[in-house]
């Protein structure tokens, strides 16, 4: 009040000063106001004499006016002078600026101009700035009375008049004629007085800005913040139901109205974000403040009205209160803002410190409700949110200080280079092969160029100017190189037993030879034989071998020895001998090798193919007797007499230590021992001395530090191929000797290792192979009933020494040619409802329709279309029935009537024209109708084509205003007013010059609304109720039409204008503009494709509406074609389409809420789309509940998690936030509450959940593990839901390395080992492999064996084992066990041998037989004469034979496919793996898949087709991508891409759902007709079902758990693989206590501590403990335990760890400065042992501190600056420096920079002259082109800077 009396002091002096300057003026003026009350500069102001309020200005300064102003192009005028100082301090005042006339008061214009300032909000305590007006006024008597003055209402005929009332009186006086500069003229508006005028103030608090607050309250905004939410509801209260819920309306929420039409009373509750609430029950007029909002009630007879402005400050519910009988209405409508929007950023901190740099800013999408950050998925959720472009501006533009304080200025546009995104290499693949790839990633960092071109990381905010390159990429997506294993070799022997070899060759995807297969899986490449011809050895029954030589023949055998076809070991030379005199050792190496015969080449295999039997590598040696010592002889000794000298002269004694063995890692020295004289003190031959007491041997350890790293490296493998080009490898490792004698290593990075790497691969038998047939896979079956074909491709191929493939004519590959196709799929195919024959077009000429009648089909196995019964086909849905066709156009002087089917409406009857058409009819059907066959008539070629207009059959819905769209002719449009349409007319044969519109029959005049261009197009701008009607395209001879009708706000259809319905005549044939054109020949009548009905969505980013149900589609076509038949009018045919076309997008617009329906909505949703009117009035349950989704429990690395609670969530490394969501429904609402594993969840900073009972978890960790349980609760009832968060683990598999055998087990009883080491059981046995495995998600398991599949006695169990029963010899071989999870992959391996006992045709028998036999004969002689006789006898003999027989087993013998070297197993399972391409058919294919299967579908089209080709999936339309993307429909999420240009549909069986109905459609034949084909698809379901329990964790106390196993079971109830049910939520299983019993007592002792420096003694504690089941430790007496058992307590110990750290003197205080008199001191710190010396073993947690800070004056310093030089140019942006430097504050001497360098230092340039020089316009900055790119240009500044630029960019528009 005080500042204001003061004011008014100043006006009256002012008015004093004014009324004696105008001393001239006419008294009878009164008293005379200063146009600018509080805003008057020095100098005299004139009024003008028109009366307006335009001032003069009088002034006599001329230093301030240096340029003329050409501003507005305004002539004459001087330079605006400054602006003066604002007329308020608060709540928005005006300043004013003068300009003075040159030309003598000629000038055209004003010459003052205002703005506002002071525009922040004043404080509330300092009350209405008007009312402090009046009552400055109280002082002053109003006829000799003092009053109270106070303001009076607002009067619109003098808003800016100081009219007052006294308080308590009807007086009211106009105080002064004008009120203050910055007085409102309203309280409730912005405007305000100036100089006594209203001015129109916009919500940015600028004069005459016209920015106005849209419907969502934000200043010149756009209104895409909020969404309009209109509607009504019936609520149906009742006195047993007295209060329901009508309407919830969010927080912010503006423009709130609320109208109820009936008895019932309205209640309003309010509930703030802090949780409390008010309720308040509506009931007389008035205005009411409910949740710190007012709000203006009205109640009438009938009707009560709520409503405000808003935005509202907590979330409303309204709810209607049972008062009457009848039913209240309640109709709604308010403004909701978007939960999530973006919000700009602060600008990050400045690229630079010094010399010029720039800051960015960036959004972030925020929660309006909470104020807080949260992921861009959310904002871009909505389509009305767009992220706002980066902004740019300069920074630190002060140049970088020198040692001098002064640097000369450059052009500030010499700054360096904006900072660029940098990438660096992509890490190598996760994987290096397998079907779904693996991933790699690289470093993408912001890096900056300095001005000495170095590069230096810098803050990623600062490029984000430029997008990011990805980070992360797909790789290796490709099948894993695998062995194949080639025919075998001829056995190495001709008799007997002996081996045979193949090769065996790593393939890759592309069919090449490679490396990269498992070392592991590879097929033994050797194996014996045995040749069935007997070796004959007559004397020896021994090999050579086997015979011991003599030291002359072993010393022969081992000179000549080199390899053979057998495997035999090759010993090399041996070494010198060890000792140069005396005896030593010798030693060689030994390689396993053998000689290939077909490529006489030798291989080096591992040792253990060469069996036992090694040669000797090591042997004795001798290099003579050593030299004894001078002057002695042997010889001298008497013989007698040699013990008891020697025993005297002689002895044993030390002589130093032999040379370290080693020169690093702990080599050893030998004390060496010689013979001595005693009396000479020489050394003597060793036998001089007693052996006897010869004394022990001393070792010691020598150079034990670590030797430097070096390369080791492994043998070389074995050669991957016999031919072609093979590959050896071996593995190379930089390794660090730790101990010579434990050979202890350790390995180490490969960058400490400084010597060449060694090779790790090497190329091996690189020769051709002989040609040989090879096929590809069978491809899918061209049919998949019916009887189809399938072919493959067979090629003759060479592989060479190169590793390529050489393709040969058939004629060089020996062996019948495979066959490339066989017969398949011949069984019949379901029946099918097709299409006969079309029938007649039912008009002549014009627009008609064609039927045609349903037939039941059926294809059979032979390839042939059997017609059927159509009760067959019941319920099997048919193709169309009804489709358009169109014939020549009706002339228009003839009128005929349509047929009767086609209603009696006056259609135009066609001119015969003198030229036939072309018979299209067939004879048969000419037969049909007419019973005559057809006569061919002449047709006249000389005749052109008709016109022919592509007309769209579509039909347009515009949801949202847009101001101009772009339409086809021949569709039917629903647009809102006000919108600008450009209809397209695309015609053929005909010049567009010529086109014409007809609107209602009638000629389209030319207006200012309405023209037509130049392509023929029709331009309709704005448009109104009297655009509605039907459009019609006229070109020549053809015509098409456009339906347009106008909607309302409230899904309406305007009425069109009542004079236009009644002056509608029919059209005038005279007005008519269609000519008679020449005659012309329609060969081809343009129809429609016949694809399903399609409704559009405007404008086009609202999407297209889904694909259209059987029944609306057929409604909607049927309307349409009656319609253009003209059987209705086009307005009913509107009338008629348009609330369909309403329901369609209200089910659209509800899509996002559906997903909330309880099941029985949803069942309900799927017989008919509610509108979303009907959501109101569906019943609310009274008991909560939690509304859940189906999900399944996938591993995502997304780094922020929205999920639903009732699911299973896994944590990875990238999550970085996540949301449990709770989604609940209830009268009254639930209160929702958390709890973690049975505890209530605790909020905090890092976890906490939102009114939506949303719970957040910020940055999880393994803490955050549990069972989570969200409870909604109400005094009705109660409900809750769990999630369970895991953490995602790898797999692990727990190896067992030990060795395994069944010797010692009983014969029938089972083993079970654990996979990892060697297996060796008998045959016959039974062997289980565990293989226990752990992670998150649970691993699936997998066993493969090595070289071959599992036979079928390997049977893989539910628990991840592998159960081998009745082992064989043919079950040797390796079994490994895979787990793997989407984390990772683990595998390990087990080897199987089977040692004892044969089975059949494996024993070699000996048999010895003896037989005894018995005879009778009888004989028959015939004598002739006495000496010759003839007998004839007949002998019966009986033998008895005893057979003793001896067997020996003879090994395995191979069987099966692998004994003739077939591979028709791997290439079966090859074909089986293969993606295979399901190709659709035109009578359609039903196929069942199993989630996880390729699901590829193609287009049945011929290669050379190129016509596009689309799909569908449900009869919705899919987008072509070429990538893996997601497409929601009604049935679902279906995840697809396409390949092959759209002919084959890829989809993903393992996310979503992807079972129903694929159509494809092209078109074909010159585009004149639409191929439809369709396959479909339905998956094989599979289920999670509970199993066994698992062993108990614990065998007794209280922490024992075990869980349920759960498996994956078929429809049928068998148990299948868990990759088949992967797919499917998975089962959470708790843990159920087990084994909760007492434990034995038992010792426990506890650590043992440090031992002290030197040599003493520790001790730890023992005692005797028993665990209770209760999870108690009692302490027992130590007899409890038994004192045998009880550990040691006490432990004698030895440590050297003497160590101790020391520290110095603290130093001198004169250090560098780090602040005003503050440097920093230092001293030494030094880890030493107790005897003095240096060590490096002290802790260094407790190193003491070496630095620290202290005082000095030397660091009193400060920087001193001198005065600004004079800028270096007159205008256009110069700059002016001055000299900065460091000097003492006491003595002022100048100082070195770096002593100030702890605080900044001022700048030392700035700019100048900033004003422009005349018309120059260039670039002044290095940023224009990002200026540019960010479309900055329409800022003032950025426009200034980049003058150039921006001038380029707006010519380019």
């Amino acid at each position: 009040m005080k500042q204001f009396l003061v004011l008014v002091c100043k006006t009256a002096l002012a008015l004093w000063l004014f009324s004696t300057a105008q001393c001239t003026e006419s008294q009878s003026q009164g008293a005379v106001f200063l146009p600018e009350f509080g805003l008057s500069p020095q100098g005299s102001f004139l009024e003008d004499a028109t009366g307006e309020q335009l001032l003069t200005y009088r002034y006599d300064d001329q230093a301030s006016r240096t340029t003329r102003s050409d501003e507005e192009g305004d002539r004459g005028w001087d330079a605006w002078g400054t602006w003066s100082d604002c007329s308020r301090t608060c709540g928005g005042g005006a300043s004013y600026s003068l300009r003075r006339c040159l030309n003598g008061g000629d000038c055209e214009g004003k010459n003052i101009r205002y703005r506002t300032c002071s525009t922040m909000d004043c404080p509330a305590e300092s009350g209405d700035f008007r009312a402090q007006q009046c009552s400055a006024h109280n002082d002053i008597r109003y006829q000799g009375v003092a009053h109270e003055w106070v303001p009076v209402p607002y009067d619109p005929s003098a808003p800016c008049a100081l009219r007052c009332q006294a308080r308590g009186k009807s007086l009211t006086v106009e105080l002064a004629p004008k009120v203050l500069d910055g007085t409102r003229c309203r309280a409730d508006a912005l405007d305000m007085c100036i100089s006594g005028v209203c001015q129109e103030v916009g919500c940015d608090r600028q004069l005459a800005s016209g920015a106005r607050e849209d419907n969502c309250g934000v200043c010149a905004g756009d209104g895409l913040t909020c969404r309009l939410v209109r509607g009504q509801a019936l609520p149906h209260v009742s006195p047993e139901e007295p209060v329901k819920t009508v309407l919830e309306v969010p927080l912010g929420s503006r423009s709130f109205r609320v109208s109820a039409k009936g008895p019932d009373v309205l209640v309003i509750e309010a509930v703030s974000l802090q949780g409390w609430r008010e309720e308040h029950s509506l009931v007389s007029t008035g205005s009411y403040v409910i949740g710190n909002t007012s709000l203006d009630y009205q109640r009438g007879t009938d009707r009560q009205t709520l409503r405000t402005h808003g935005p509202l400050r907590a979330d409303y519910i309204i709810k209607v209160k049972y008062a009457g009988t009848r039913d209240t209405v309640v109709q709604f409508l308010y403004y909701q803002p978007i939960r999530y929007q973006w919000r700009e950023t602060d600008f990050f901190p400045c690229s630079v410190t010094c010399g010029g740099g720039y800051q960015l800013n960036s959004a972030d999408c925020t929660d309006i409700r909470s104020n807080q950050t949260v992921a861009e998925l959310h904002c871009n959720s909505y389509p009305e949110n767009t992220k706002p472009t980066p902004k740019l501006k300069e920074c630190n533009m002060d140049p970088c200080p020198e040692s001098d304080g002064f640097k000369e200025v450059m052009p500030y546009d010499h700054y360096q280079p904006l900072p660029r995104w940098e990438q660096g290499p992509w890490t190598e693949c996760s994987v290096s092969c397998g079907e779904s790839g693996g991933w790699q990633e690289r470093s993408v960092v912001c890096v900056e160029e300095d001005t000495h071109g170095q590069f230096s990381q810098v803050d990623e905010w600062k490029c984000t100017h430029s997008p990011r390159a990805e980070t992360r990429q797909s790789c290796n997506s490709f099948s894993c190189p695998q062995w194949v294993a080639m025919e075998w070799s001829q056995c190495t022997v001709t008799c007997g037993r002996g081996l045979r070899y193949r090769v065996v060759l790593c393939i890759d995807h592309r069919g090449q030879h490679t490396g990269g297969c498992v070392a592991s899986l590879k097929p033994h490449i050797k194996e014996d034989c045995l040749v069935p011809v007997a070796c004959h050895k007559l004397r020896e029954s021994l090999p050579v071998e086997a015979k011991l030589p003599s030291l002359k023949q072993a010393q022969e055998l081992e000179e000549i020895r080199t390899a053979t076809e057998e495997p035999t070991f090759i010993p090399g030379s041996w070494s010198p001998c060890s000792a140069t005199c005396g005896p030593g050792r010798q030693t060689r190496d030994l390689k396993c090798k053998v000689l290939l015969s077909f490529t006489q080449t030798e291989v080096e295999l591992p040792e253990e193919e060469c069996g036992q039997d090694k040669p000797q590598l090591e042997r004795a040696c001798n290099g003579g007797p050593c030299t004894g010592s001078p002057g002695f002889s042997p010889g001298l000794l008497e013989p007698g007499g040699s013990h008891t000298q020697g025993e005297e002269l002689h002895h044993w004694d030390y002589r130093g230590f032999t040379v370290c063995s080693a020169s690093c890692a702990a080599g050893k020295q030998t004390a060496i021992v010689r013979c001595l004289n005693r009396k000479r003190a020489e050394e003597v031959e060793d036998s001089l001395c007693d052996p006897s007491s010869r004394p022990p041997v001393k070792i010691r350890i020598c150079k034990p530090e670590p030797c430097p790293p070096r390369w080791e490296v492994t043998a070389w493998t074995g050669c991957s191929a016999s031919c072609g080009v093979g590959i050896q490898t071996r593995s190379v490792f930089c390794m660090r000797l730790l101990s010579v004698e434990q050979q202890d290593s350790l390995g180490v990075s490969e960058e400490e290792c400084r010597e060449f790497k060694p090779a790790i691969l090497q190329p091996c038998n690189q020769v051709d192979c002989p040609p040989a047939w090879e096929t590809e896979a069978w491809q899918e079956c061209s049919q998949s009933c019916g009887g189809g074909v399938q072919v493959r491709k067979v090629y003759c191929k060479q592989l060479l020494s190169t590793g390529a493939y050489r393709k040969l004519g058939d004629g060089v590959c020996q062996g019948d040619r495979p066959a490339p196709h066989r017969p398949c799929a011949r069984t019949d195919c379901l029946p099918y409802m097709a299409g006969g024959e079309w029938g007649k077009c039912s008009v002549s000429c014009g627009l008609g329709i064609q039927r045609r009648e349903p037939v039941c089909r059926r294809l059979t196995a032979t390839g042939q279309q059997v017609t059927l019964a159509r009760g067959v086909c019941s319920g099997l849905s048919s193709p169309p029935l009804v489709r358009t066709c169109r014939m020549m156009a009706c002339p228009k002087h003839k009128i005929q009537m349509r047929p009767k089917e086609t209603g009696k409406v006056p259609v135009k009857e066609p001119v015969k024209p003198t030229v036939k058409e072309p018979v299209k009819e067939t004879t048969k059907e000419k037969l049909k109708e007419t019973g005559r066959p057809p006569v061919k008539e002449p047709v006249d070629y000389s005749v052109k084509h008709c016109p022919l207009i592509l007309a769209v059959q579509r039909i347009y819905l515009q949801t949202r205003q847009e101001k101009r769209l772009h339409l086809t002719i021949g569709g039917r449009a629903f647009l809102l007013p006000k919108t600008s349409l450009v209809i397209k007319c695309p015609v053929r044969r005909f010049q567009k010059a010529y086109i014409h519109w007809l609107k209602d029959g009638r000629p389209l005049p030319s207006s200012k609304r309405r023209g037509i261009t130049k392509s023929g197009s029709l331009k309709i701008h704005s448009l109104g109720a009297g655009d509605s009607g039907v459009y019609e395209c006229v070109a020549g001879s053809a015509s098409d039409a456009f339906v347009l009708r106008l909607i309302e706000r409230d899904n309406r259809l305007m009425e069109r204008p009542a004079a236009e319905n009644e002056s509608a005549p029919s059209p005038d044939p005279a007005q008519d503009r269609r000519l008679p054109m020449p005659r012309c020949l329609s060969l081809t009548s343009y129809q429609h494709p016949l694809h399903p009905l399609s409704v559009s969505l405007l404008p086009p980013g609202a999407g297209e509406a889904p694909l259209l149900p059987s029944a609306l589609e057929e409604r909607l076509r049927n309307i349409s074609l009656r319609a253009e038949g003209g059987e209705i009018s086009q307005d009913q045919a509107s009338q008629l389409i348009f609330p369909l076309l309403t329901q369609l997008s209200g089910a659209a617009a509800t899509a996002d809420t559906e997903q909330w329906n309880t099941p029985r909505q949803k069942q309900h949703s799927k017989d008919r789309q509610p509108n979303w009117s009907e959501h109101w009035g569906e019943k609310v349950p009274r008991t909560p509940v939690i509304l859940r989704q189906k999900q399944n429990p996938l591993v995502t690395f997304q780094s922020h998690l929205n999920v639903t609670v009732g699911g299973t969530v896994f944590l990875t490394n990238a999550t970085r936030s996540l949301t449990l969501l709770c989604t609940t429904v209830g009268s009254p609402q639930p209160t929702i509450t958390w709890t973690k594993d049975g505890a209530p969840v605790r909020p905090s900073d890092r976890v906490w959940w939102d009114g939506s009972g949303g719970l957040h978890i910020r940055q999880p960790r393994a803490g955050d593990r549990g069972l989570y349980r969200c409870t909604a609760t109400t005094t009705q009832g109660s409900d809750s839901e769990t999630s369970q968060l895991l953490l995602a683990e790898p797999p692990a598999i727990a190896v067992s390395w030990r060795n395994v055998s069944d010797e010692g087990v009983a014969v029938g009883r089972s083993l079970r080992v654990v996979v990892g080491g060697r297996v060796t059981v008998r045959p016959g046995a039974n062997l289980t492999l565990d293989c226990p495995v752990t992670g998150e998600p649970q691993p699936t398991v997998s066993w493969l064996r090595k070289g071959s599949p599992l036979e079928a006695s390997a049977v893989p169990l539910p628990s991840g084992s592998l159960w081998l029963r009745n082992v064989t010899l043919q079950s040797q071989g390796t079994y490994s066990c895979v787990a793997a999870n989407p984390i990772g992959k683990s595998a390990a391996s087990s080897i199987l041998s089977v040692h004892g006992g044969c089975t059949k045709l494996h024993f070699l028998c000996v048999c010895v037989c003896v037989c005894v036999c018995v005879c009778v004969c009888v004989c028959v002689c015939v004598c002739v004469c006495v000496c010759v006789c003839v007998c004839v006898c007949v002998c019966v003999c009986v033998c008895v034979c005893v057979c003793v027989c001896v067997c020996v087993c003879a090994g395995s013998v191979p069987e099966g496919p692998g004994w003739t070297g077939s591979v028709s197993q791997p290439s079966l399972s090859k074909e089986l793996s293969r993606r295979r391409v399901l190709m659709a058919s035109r009578t359609g294919t039903s196929v069942s898949i199993r989630p996880g299967d390729i699901l590829r579908i193609g287009c049945p089209v011929v290669p050379e087709h190129r016509k596009p080709v689309q799909w569908s999936y449900q009869n919705q339309t899919l987008r072509e991508f070429s990538e893996l993307v997601q497409t929601q429909g009604q049935e679902g999420t279906l995840h697809y891409r396409m390949l092959v240009g759209g002919r084959v549909l890829e989809v993903n069986t393992l996310q979503g759902r992807f079972s129903g109905r694929y159509t494809c459609l092209t078109p074909v034949n010159d585009n004149t007709q639409i191929m439809s084909a369709w396959v479909m698809v339905r998956a094989e379901e599979f289920a999670w079902r509970f199993g066994d329990w698992t062993s108990c964790s614990a065998s007794c106390g209280s922490r024992g758990t075990r869980l349920r196993r759960v498996r994956c079971v078929t429809p049928e109830g068998r148990e299948a693989t868990p990759t088949m049910c992967q797919h499917l939520p998975r089962p959470v299983t708790s843990p159920m206590a087990c084994n909760v019993q007492d434990c034995p007592p038992s010792w426990v002792a506890s650590a043992w501590p440090l031992c002290p420096c030197g040599q003493g003694w520790r001790q730890r504690q023992v005692t005797c403990q028993q665990v209770e089941a209760g999870g108690v430790v009692r302490t027992m007496a130590p007899s409890v335990c038994g004192r045998s058992t009880r550990p040691a307590d006490r432990q004698e110990c030895t440590s050297e760890d003497c160590t101790a750290w020391v520290i110095s003197p603290w130093g001198k205080c004169s250090g560098k400065c780090v602040g005003p008199t503050v440097t920093i001191q230092k001293r030494s710190v030094v880890c030493k042992h107790v005897n003095g010396s240096a060590h490096q073993d002290c802790d260094l947690k407790e190193r003491p501190v070496s630095v620290r800070n202290c005082s000095t004056e030397m660091c009193n310093v400060h920087w001193r600056v001198g005065q600004w030089r004079a800028c270096t140019v007159a205008c256009g942006s110069g700059f002016q420096s001055r000299r900065v430097d460091c000097a003492h504050r006491r003595s002022g001497r100048t100082l070195a920079d770096q002593h100030c360098s702890w605080h900044r230092r001022p700048a030392t340039w700035q700019h100048c002259n900033a004003n422009t020089c005349g018309s120059e316009c260039k670039d002044t900055t290095h940023y224009c082109g990002v200026v540019k790119r960010l479309k900055l240009c329409p800022i003032e500044m950025y426009k200034q800077r980049c003058c150039e630029s921006c001038l380029e960019d707006a010519d380019t528009i």
